[in-house]
């Protein structure tokens, strides 16, 4: 039986000086047995970030993270030597595969707000991987396939899940 959760009843944290965050699933320090996950998505946590406010360095492994600006100026560096600055719009894709350390902050000068979808993938370990396209979406009506790992779709982002069905 699916519940619908009305984005009020999200749960909010602060897990640091300047950062906002709402979880649809457990999440951090917020357990909910009967929430943990809705079949491959593991989270889905809107964040809101103060200019210069950000995660620290941390590790991440098979997990396929999926994340979208929706204001701001997102600035995403890792251990792959990457620094990658995305404004709104703009979407990236860290598949961690057998580790990853990454950072993420507000570089801009005004609050950032970003959405991360946390998905597991097909197959654990391998070489991790990033992806990141400004405006994957072209301007004009309706809706636009951004990421996925459907055989046959060709979004601007590809995943390595969703080739399998939910459990």
């Amino acid at each position: 039986m699916i519940e619908v959760r009305r984005a009020g009843e999200r749960r909010a944290a602060e897990p640091g000086a300047g950062i906002e965050t709402r979880h649809a699933f457990s999440f951090g320090a917020h357990y909910d047995p009967d929430n943990v996950r809705f079949g491959l998505l593991l989270a889905c946590n809107e964040e809101r970030l103060a200019p210069g406010a950000g995660f620290a360095e941390h590790p991440h492994r098979d997990t396929e993270i999926v994340t979208w600006v929706l204001e701001g100026e997102l600035e995403h560096r890792d251990g792959a030597g990457r620094t990658v600055r995305l404004g709104p719009g703009g979407l990236q894709r860290l598949s961690a595969g057998s580790g990853v350390r990454h950072e993420e902050r507000n570089a801009g000068c005004t609050p950032l707000r970003f959405l991360q979808m946390w998905l597991h993938p097909d197959t654990f370990g391998g070489p991790p991987d990033y992806t990141a396209v400004p405006d994957p979406a072209p301007p004009g009506p309706g809706l636009r396939l951004l990421a996925s790992g459907a055989p046959g779709a060709a979004p601007p982002v590809r995943l390595r899940h969703a080739r399998r069905r939910p459990v």
